[in-house]
């Protein structure tokens, strides 16, 4: 695949449109309670690397599993941003298969004694995708935390600590 091509330009737009709704349906996914958006950017099986935030190692599940992963992670929270800033790079191995590297702001929204909380994380996703016949799919998803701000207890409600 060279980068004049049209098929070429056309895979490039429908990646950075993943890589964006990664994000966006997580948000949907949390303020409805409906995950499907975020299942359907994943392959039927897909590998989650949270490792480097969750420690432990990554893991291979059906999709569907995914929306659990998600709203568990996401449950202590009353709002999730998502913030894609950007795709780095995108990396074609040929043509059914990339790499992509994005970064993402993604706040965290909650109230602690009746005083609303943010703790924000920013984060590099790699992305390894494969050109499925429904489109460009997520195989492989890594998160790769950067820097964290505002309430640390954040950290704490993302792993599975709840307030009493």
């Amino acid at each position: 695949m060279k980068p004049q091509d049209l098929q070429y330009t056309l895979d490039w737009i429908a990646i950075r449109e993943l890589v964006a709704e990664y994000g966006q349906a997580i948000d949907f996914g949390k303020d409805t309670g409906d995950w499907s958006r975020w299942v359907n950017v994943f392959t039927p099986q897909v590998t989650a690397d949270y490792s480097r935030l969750f420690e432990g190692e990554p893991v291979t599940m059906a999709r569907e599993q995914m929306a659990q992963v998600g709203g568990n992670a996401l449950a202590a929270f009353s709002r999730v941003q998502h913030a894609t800033a950007n795709t780095v790079r995108t990396h074609f191995k040929g043509d059914t298969e990339a790499q992509v590297m994005a970064y993402a702001d993604v706040g965290h929204f909650f109230s602690l004694g009746g005083v609303p909380q943010e703790w924000t994380v920013v984060i590099r996703y790699t992305h390894d995708l494969e050109k499925t016949p429904e489109g460009w799919r997520i195989r492989r998803v890594m998160l790769d935390p950067i820097h964290f701000r505002g309430n640390p207890l954040g950290l704490d409600l993302v792993k599975g600590k709840r307030l009493v």
